[in-house]
């Protein structure tokens, strides 16, 4: 039998038949032998176990305990629980262990964890947490499908619906929102626009340096071509198309949501700029009583303080909040100072589930000192932190560059839904801006004293203007009939204030139907009164008796002037005293517009139109007599629009392509229809005419992010004012039909190495260039032409915008809520503009030479770490810096003389902006 078992399974069955032929004697034997038999086949089994576990030296049931297990995956989506918008860098966490995970831009996360019962967190700033038990099992992936969190603001929906507010993953446009992140470092920022440079094809001018001072053009666009709006209320002024610099300040505080978009932007607006948009939602009320205290230092004495506090809704459904700041430094560039107060309210009362109110009131109070152009030579002589325009009076300093300004903004909102899926949103809004810049007046102006270090000498033109003798300024001054010196318009040397009153009121609707959940209409109306009143005032005598205005023709004799402009935080700006010029503008805006949203699952098309038109006047009580009809200008009727159309295909689960074109005729500026002082008008101006398309290609998933596009911009009928380089006796020179093409590629993309690390990387390669040759007509100081320039502009590069542009950052984030990046930004292939006596002496086009400024390199670096102290308590730090090597480059120039040129160093240029530093940290509860 012991040799059966062993045996293979046919021997055996042999060896069977044989034993049946063994003889009862042998049975007693048989079983001794098997007994035998079980027993060995026991030893042998237990010695194989031994010998496995000499050799593999582990127990069975211990190697299959410590066998290695695979985690399970919990995965989910977080999204904004009233838009279903994803929220990205979400973050998810295991409280109590340094476990946590942020979510990508689809909002979706994945959390590895050992199998188990787990409490899970979800928090985003400014939404409600939230919190779940949780079970994980080892090799399972367990989905939680989506989290939605409520935010903690008040009245987000209707915000939105009145200020255009795109989601960017669904909308057929280059569209970019500034995460909160962002938005937290950005109350640090010197400037409002310095958050913006991670955007493609963005200019970032800091004109000199100057608080204040920015501003941002897009894709070879200007700034007058760039719309600012802030909660639904466009804010660029009518007459000069740039931003109120107060209000721009404000933002800074006031930005809860900022949305920015390359290109003509798709909103419900009746006018907006075809360069770009800028769109600021402020922050809201919170639905619980808190606050927040900041405070921010920063370099060369930047101080910035910010109380807001938030009463929560009552059972009345009542919010409001309520915050006040103060902004004060001493500038980057010499004699820079500036000092900012800013106030802002916000009451919200739901009445009803039909019928919400909204009021706000914004305002903001400051002064600055500001930098102008100057030579190259000048600033290698002094260095690039050089201000001329300022010196010492009686050993205090004086600036004759100084700005001041005052800018309440009001507005009313009132939401309706008058059924289940029609809303009416209707707002009313009031903006009272004032302002003064002083500037340098009489004469001479020509050889100012000045020291060795390019400081205005004020005390030695204080004494010429008491009639002393001084060399540098030349023949001394005699006094009048009555012993007196007097200075005038033309006489003297006084500081001048440029003072502008602006009163603008406006009206919108906004309606919108929802047929479905794929099918909408959307409808607004508009109207607008904006009425300005400019004129000059005398701000500092230095040194003289008196002021005699002599620009008024309806005074031949003079006007004394008694009183002065008074610089006050809270002072009055028309009190003073007319002189130099005074008029007034007036600017009346009608506007129409619509637009249908198709958008099932699997792709979005819209299509909008938008129609306004524009009656302008102009009255002038220094130029002509009151008894002149020609005082105040002809009423002009001015027609624009524009049709807009995209559609975004989803071709499957992470890619996605989409197409927009537009077409717009878009009103010439005020300025430009006026730009001689006096109501000689520009017959010549036509409306700004714009054919773009813009076709791009996303691909989103985890890890993953590329948004490529390509945009061509074909722009005619631009118009184009100079009053600088004309010739002896010239008063400015007008171009009226500029042709421009602005064409390029940009990209946005990021990668996540891993769950803390991500690389971003944006860039812009465009060609803006003049398409067509042209003509400049110059004018005398009779507004009479002087002269005609060709102008061999065809396939000359637009002027003082990198047409090559690189922002790459690398994003760290440890533990929970610490963000680092260090960023790195290009700017190439830079050019001069031409000026208008550029073509005169040559002979061929090709003779023409293009100054191409040297590209720039910076560095910077910014960062953020929310620490939460108690359930609704908070410390968040943050800090950041720009352009830390102090690279020094020039940003754009106002003059066209290459190297090669012997007056290359008289070049009137800007520097761009030095180093800046700041850290702040901010107390919630």
């Amino acid at each position: 039998m012991l040799y059966e078992i062993f045996m293979p399974y046919p021997i055996a069955v042999k060896n069977k038949n044989r034993q049946r032929d063994y003889n009862t004697t042998m049975k007693t034997t048989s079983k001794k032998i098997n007994k035998f038999a079980l027993q060995t086949c026991s030893v042998l089994k237990f010695a194989s176990i031994l010998i496995a576990l000499f050799f593999f030296n582990a127990d069975p049931v211990k190697a299959q305990d410590e066998a290695p297990r695979k985690p399970g995956v919990l995965t989910g989506f977080i999204v904004d629980d009233e838009f279903n918008e994803p929220l990205e860098k979400a973050v998810v966490s295991i409280p109590g262990t340094l476990i946590s995970v942020l979510t990508d831009q689809q909002g979706k996360y994945m959390l590895q964890l050992k199998g188990g019962d787990y409490l899970l967190e979800v928090t985003y700033p400014g939404y409600f947490g939230k919190k779940y038990n949780i079970s994980v099992s080892d090799g399972i992936t367990t989905p939680m499908f989506i989290i939605k969190l409520k935010p903690e603001e008040v009245g987000k929906t209707m915000q939105r619906r009145i200020t255009s507010f795109e989601n960017k993953h669904r909308f057929p446009q280059s569209t970019e929102n500034l995460n909160v992140w962002k938005i937290a470092e950005q109350k640090g920022n010197q400037e409002f626009n310095e958050s913006f440079r991670t955007i493609p094809s963005v200019n970032l001018l800091s004109n000199g340096s100057g608080y204040n001072d920015s501003e941002i053009g897009f894709r070879g666009n200007d700034a007058t071509h760039t719309s600012y709006t802030f909660n639904g209320i466009s804010l660029n002024n009518p007459e000069t198309g740039r931003m109120n610099p107060s209000i721009l300040s404000g933002m800074t505080d006031w930005a809860g949501q900022i949305q920015v978009t390359n290109g003509q932007a798709a909103n419900l607006q009746s006018q907006t700029n075809s360069g770009g948009l800028i769109n600021v939602l402020s922050f809201l009320p919170h639905e619980k009583f808190g606050g927040e205290v900041l405070a921010v230092y920063g370099n060369n004495g930047l101080l910035k303080t910010t109380a807001t506090v938030h009463s929560g809704i009552s059972k009345k459904r009542l919010a409001s909040s309520l915050q006040i700041s103060r902004t004060s430094g001493n500038g980057v560039v010499q004699n820079t100072a500036f000092e900012q107060y800013g106030f802002a309210l916000n009451i919200h009362k739901e009445f009803n589930h039909r019928n919400t109110l909204i009021f706000n009131m914004n305002g903001i109070a400051q002064q600055h000192d500001r930098n102008r152009s100057d030579t190259i030579g000048a600033y290698n002589l002094y260095g690039t932190k050089y201000n001329q325009n300022w010196g010492k009076l009686n050993e205090k300093p004086l600036s004759w560059s100084t700005n001041y300004g005052r800018s309440p903004l009001i507005s009313l909102t009132h939401f309706w839904q008058p059924r289940l899926k029609t809303h009416i949103t209707t707002q009313i809004f009031a903006q009272f801006n004032r302002s003064a810049q002083l500037m340098p007046g009489g004469s001479p102006l020509g050889a100012l004293p000045r020291d060795s270090i390019g400081q205005i000498l004020f005390d030695k033109i204080s004494d010429w203007n008491k009639g002393l003798n001084v060399t540098e300024i030349g023949t001394s001054r005699l006094p009048d009939a009555s012993g007196k010196f007097m200075n005038s318009d033309t006489t003297g040397i006084s500081t001048i204030s440029a003072i502008n009153s602006e009163n603008r009121f406006g009206l919108r609707s906004v309606l919108t139907h929802n047929f479905s959940k794929e099918l909408d209409l959307s409808s607004s109306f508009s109207l607008e009164q904006y009425q300005a009143s400019h004129f000059g005032a005398v701000n500092n005598l230095l040194g003289a008796d008196g002021y005699i205005g002599s620009s008024d023709m309806n005074n031949s004799s003079g006007t004394p002037i008694e009183n002065l402009y008074k610089p006050k935080l809270l002072g009055s700006y028309n009190s003073a005293g007319k002189t130099v010029y005074s008029y007034e503008s007036g600017i009346q805006t009608g506007g129409f517009s619509f637009r249908v949203n198709y958008h099932p699952t699997r792709f979005y098309w819209y299509f909008e139109g938008t129609a306004s038109i524009q009656n302008r006047s102009r009255t002038d009580h220094f130029n002509y007599l009151s008894t002149d009809p020609a005082k105040k200008s002809e009423t002009d009727i001015i027609p624009g629009g524009r049709v807009q159309t995209g559609i975004r295909v989803n071709l499957w689960k992470y890619h996605s392509m989409y197409l927009r074109t537009n077409y717009g005729s878009y009103q010439p500026l005020f300025n430009v229809q006026f730009p001689s002082g006096n109501n000689w008008k520009n017959e010549q101006a036509k409306n700004e005419q714009v054919l773009d398309v813009e076709v791009g290609y996303t691909i989103l998933s985890r890890r993953l992010k590329i948004e490529a596009l390509a945009y061509r911009s074909d722009i005619s009928n631009r118009a184009m004012v100079r009053y600088s380089n004309l010739n002896p006796g010239d008063s400015f020179g007008l171009i009226n039909e500029l042709n421009e093409l602005h064409q390029g590629v940009e990209l946005k993309a990021a990668y996540k190495f891993t769950k803390n690390f991500q690389f971003n990387v944006n860039g812009s390669l465009g060609d803006w260039k003049y398409s067509q040759d042209t003509q400049a007509q110059l004018f005398d100081q009779d507004n009479l032409p002087s002269s005609e320039n060709e102008l061999w502009l065809k396939n000359v590069k637009i002027g003082n915008a990198p047409q090559l542009s690189i922002f790459a950052e690398a994003e760290y984030r440890w533990a929970h809520n610490l963000y680092f990046r260090l960023n790195y930004y290009r700017g190439d292939q830079i050019y001069a503009p031409f000026g208008l006596m550029d073509f005169n002496n040559l002979t061929d086009r090709s003779e023409f030479k293009q100054w191409k400024m040297p590209a720039f390199n910076l560095l910077g670096f910014s960062g953020n770490y929310l620490l939460t102290i108690r359930k609704a308590q908070t410390l968040n730090l943050i800090f950041g810096g720009q352009n830390l090597l102090d690279t020094e480059y020039i940003e754009q120039s106002a003059t066209n003389m290459n190297e090669e040129n012997p007056g290359y160093t008289g070049n009137l240029v800007q520097y761009g902006m030095g180093r800046t530093w700041f850290l702040g940290i901010k107390y919630q509860f």
